[in-house]
């Protein structure tokens, strides 16, 4: 079973997708802020990390560059979850190592379960 790390500082919406991706059968570690999301990534070793960008203590493109560039982390799949739909925000999270790039208004709960069932394959 994957363990994904879940890093959304909205309450609401990390409960939801805790929900979602435990009935999909993926074992579910949550932070929320970027300062927490890194400590929990190099002690839950997760096999794939769902980042929000906007959040408290640390930015999400603060924490995947930091992951990439930690020795216990560098090699973890990392799916950028956000409602920042720039194309200059997408170039820059791909940029920072992303293995893929979410607009929260642009998918459905079933869209990301398949976004992540494929990024885990690869």
């Amino acid at each position: 079973m994957a363990k994904l790390l879940l890093v959304e500082d909205d309450m609401a919406l990390r409960d939801i997708y805790s929900t979602r991706f435990l009935a999909e059968g993926y074992e579910v570690v949550t932070a929320s802020d970027g300062e927490q999301a890194l400590t929990v990534a190099v002690k839950e070793k997760p096999d794939l990390i769902l980042l929000d960008v906007m959040m408290p203590k640390i930015s999400g493109f603060d924490v995947l560059d930091i992951l990439r560039t930690t020795p216990e982390t560098k090699d973890c799949k990392i799916v950028i979850m956000t409602a920042l739909s720039q194309p200059a925000d997408v170039e820059k999270g791909k940029m920072l190592g992303a293995d893929e790039y979410l607009v929260k208004s642009q998918v459905t709960l079933t869209d990301v379960v398949e976004k992540i069932n494929s990024v885990l394959k690869k």
